[in-house]
């Protein structure tokens, strides 16, 4: 009998994840659904946004990104865990060439850091952007990081992504579909 339990609950699990794995329907992740709204951001795009996920309050982003150079925009999870934020870059990059901006980025990040675990530059899916991920190191666990580099609407966006590098296979589908949701702002 408790097998046939056990059976039944992990079908749930599938049916949950199968059926909630867009940010149109939810996403299903660690048991609950993930839903998603369309949110302006930096007065120049929007995306689609968790609804869970809140701007992290200007003390707590001094502390948790301590350099002046820290995103201009940082969303949070209610656990502080999971972090994505925005930036303006103040600088013009030609059409196509953001993708080179991003492999550049990349290099930068790797002469400063030589131990980070570095994974290979990917074009960002039906847009003009190139993002890439790695592996840094906190003072009690591993991190995972992504950044983007994206032109959207003649402006170039800089992204970045960190989660503690266990939650690294549930979020990284979650934050690519953001990614490539995000489109210039349009007003109504």
């Amino acid at each position: 009998m408790r097998y046939r339990d056990e059976e039944i609950l992990r079908k749930r699990e599938e049916l949950r994840r199968r059926n909630y794995a867009s940010l149109e329907k939810g996403y299903y992740m660690d048991g609950e659904i993930l839903t998603f709204e369309r949110k302006r951001l930096l007065d120049t795009c929007s995306l689609m946004l968790p609804d869970s996920m809140k701007l992290m309050p200007e003390e707590l982003a001094r502390i948790k990104y301590p350099s002046e150079f820290r995103p201009q925009r940082i969303l949070t999870s209610m656990d502080l865990d999971v972090n994505l934020g925005f930036s303006l870059l103040k600088f013009d990059v030609e059409a196509g060439k953001t993708a080179g901006l991003a492999e550049r980025m990349q290099a930068a990040i790797c002469r400063s850091n030589p131990d980070y675990k570095m994974d290979r530059l990917m074009l960002l899916e039906g847009a003009d952007g190139g993002w890439f991920s790695f592996r840094s190191h906190a003072m009690d666990s591993d991190i995972y990081n992504m950044m983007l580099i994206m032109n959207i609407g003649g402006v170039p966006v800089h992204s970045c992504f960190n989660c503690g590098y266990e939650r690294e296979e549930k979020w990284k589908p979650v934050v690519l579909m953001m990614w490539e949701s995000m489109e210039a702002w349009k007003e109504n």
